[in-house]
């Protein structure tokens, strides 16, 4: 487990906080660390050192290692790792929204709501306990029905404003307006903002593991502070637009705080659709099996509650000889990245403390995320603390 944190330094100045360093204290070394590991326990390294997102990790990493090894897993273990994406994606959604955001309106976090669904997602993946494992693993399906349902009702369930498939724009503004749920709340008040949280940066479209790759292995440090052949790119939930309202959010609202909270907010309803479609996907299936002696280079990407992670590795005589990878935190929170620049373009407000909150809960940073003034200005109510 690695000890990670983003620190903003800032002052508040006429209605704005101005940063004065954005210092992101995160994962490196990984590439080091796992240099010369047997693959075979590469995906069990990657789901330890990330406990937050570890499945999104091995999974990733794992796929990279089968590429390389020219191995092709089958459709049905394809779809269960599917599954477990979207499971660990639902207990970010969980967190993000009964823990980090009631600190937002000034609300104790729903702990018991949280550990309930977090514990239905792991249930899920504990009907294949070997799953991180090249080329799949035994899958007997039978019970993994009731418990995907049970994981969708309840992120339904969590934005009651938008659990309605059928829902419409303007039916959801009307919901938002008379809303009472916690995503309602959070949303409603960052609207009273405006144009907050708008940023010149483009967002990422979807890429593919080539795209990462060729810019892994040209640059070892790509990973580090990532661009769009040159540019800093937001990721994240409006960039994937998962759900079809955040493309009208798009357009009635622009790419504003907001928007970005409902988008964030919108995954809920989303990601129960999804689920329910991976576990229709899913049929009994057995590993196969895999020639560990071979040499290769491979990639792979997957999709994440914040964004793309992806892998490069090259693989010789059945250990890691080199691995790079990028996370979806160091987009968001790169120098000049889009939380960055929302920062230094924001009007001024009543609360700018407040908005910078909501502002870095709305980019969902993966570590622990913390405010500190600067210039005698730090107290102890003037910190935030905020991850998901």
């Amino acid at each position: 487990m690695l000890d990670q944190e983003i620190v903003l330094e800032a002052a508040v100045s006429n209605g704005r906080l101005i940063a004065t360093r954005l210092n992101a204290k995160r994962a490196r070394g990984i590439a080091g660390a796992l240099a010369g590991q047997s693959i075979d326990r590469v995906a069990q390294h990657l789901a330890s050192l990330f406990p937050l997102c570890g499945t999104a990790h091995a999974i990733a990493g794992l796929g990279a290692i089968e590429s390389a090894l020219g191995v092709a897993v089958s459709r049905a273990q394809a779809a269960f790792r599917d599954l477990l994406l979207l499971t660990e994606h639902a207990a970010s959604v969980a967190w993000r929204i009964l823990m980090d955001w009631p600190a937002l309106v000034g609300e104790a976090p729903n702990v018991r709501r949280c550990a309930a669904i977090r514990r239905s997602s792991a249930t899920i993946g504990a009907m294949a306990e070997t799953w991180a494992s090249i080329g799949g693993t035994t899958l007997r399906v039978a019970r993994i029905g009731t418990s995907v349902e049970a994981l969708a009702s309840e992120l339904a369930a969590l934005f009651p404003e938008a659990a309605d498939p059928a829902l419409t724009w303007p039916g959801l503004e009307h919901a938002l307006a008379d809303g009472t749920s916690l995503p309602a709340r959070v949303i409603e008040a960052a609207r009273a903002m405006l144009d907050y949280g708008r940023h010149p940066q483009p967002l990422l479209t979807s890429q593919d593991d080539t795209w990462f790759a060729q810019r892994l292995r040209a640059d070892p440090h790509f990973g580090d502070a990532p661009t769009l052949d040159g540019t800093p790119a937001e990721v994240g939930a409006l960039a994937a637009r998962r759900h079809p309202l955040v493309n009208e959010a798009m357009t009635y609202w622009a790419p504003t705080l907001a928007t970005r909270l409902l988008a964030a907010a919108l995954d809920a309803p989303a990601l129960a659709v999804r689920l329910r479609s991976a576990r229709a996907a899913l049929t009994d299936d057995d590993p196969i099996t895999h020639d560990t002696t071979r040499s290769g280079r491979g990639a792979s990407v997957v999709e994440t509650a914040r964004g793309p992670l992806a892998y490069a590795i090259d693989v010789r005589d059945g250990v890691v000889s080199s691995l790079h990878s990028v996370a979806p935190t160091e987009w968001n929170f790169h120098p000049r990245g889009p939380f960055a620049m929302a920062l230094a373009g924001a009007p001024p407000v009543a609360d700018p403390l407040f908005a910078a909150r909501l502002l870095a809960a709305s980019f969902d940073p993966c570590v622990p995320f913390r405010i500190a003034l600067t210039q005698d200005q730090l107290t102890a109510d003037a910190e935030a603390l905020c991850h998901a």
